[in-house]
């Protein structure tokens, strides 16, 4: 798995704990992604990713409005972790084609990042080249155990 994005000591504690997701999972590509103006992060770029070999980075591209889509926005409003075997089986749900083309995710598990005062400001990824892909227990558990560690790491916004 390669590393990429700022070398800011926040991108480099998130790093681990999405390679170890990856290696749980078998994703194509693990992010992290907060709003953390003090910082100077946007939800629109990751803050940190994690890619297989021969997958896209999502590093140089900050024109779209990643929280307003809808799977975002679903997971805002649950609070839950989305499991998406197939990105396109919900058209309410499905990621614009063009990104789909762009970065070759098919199937993806989205698990929110949520500070002390109930506000999500942030999410997990963790996508998948194959779908449809069965999400078994195991990648739940990957995913969950990842929230966790990530809300462990110093330096994330809990709160304003």
């Amino acid at each position: 798995a390669s590393m990429s994005g700022p070398a800011s000591p926040l991108a480099a504690a998130l790093e681990p704990v999405l390679a170890e997701l990856m290696a749980a999972t078998g994703a194509l590509r693990c992010t992290v992604r907060i709003d953390h103006p003090a910082l100077g992060y946007s939800a629109n770029t990751p803050c940190a990713e994690v890619l297989a070999p021969g997958a896209a980075s999502m590093m140089g591209d900050g024109s779209i409005d990643h929280r307003r889509a809808r799977s975002v926005r679903w997971v805002e409003k649950t609070r839950q972790t989305l499991l998406q075997e197939d990105v396109f089986a919900d058209p309410e749900m499905a990621p614009p084609p063009a990104l789909v083309r762009q970065f070759g995710t098919r199937s993806q598990m989205v698990a929110p990042l949520i500070g002390f005062d109930d506000y999500v400001f942030g999410w997990v990824s963790a996508h998948f080249a194959e779908g449809p892909r069965p999400i078994t227990a195991a990648d739940v558990a990957a995913i969950e155990d990842a929230r966790r560690a990530v809300l462990r790491v110093d330096g994330l916004p809990m709160g304003i």
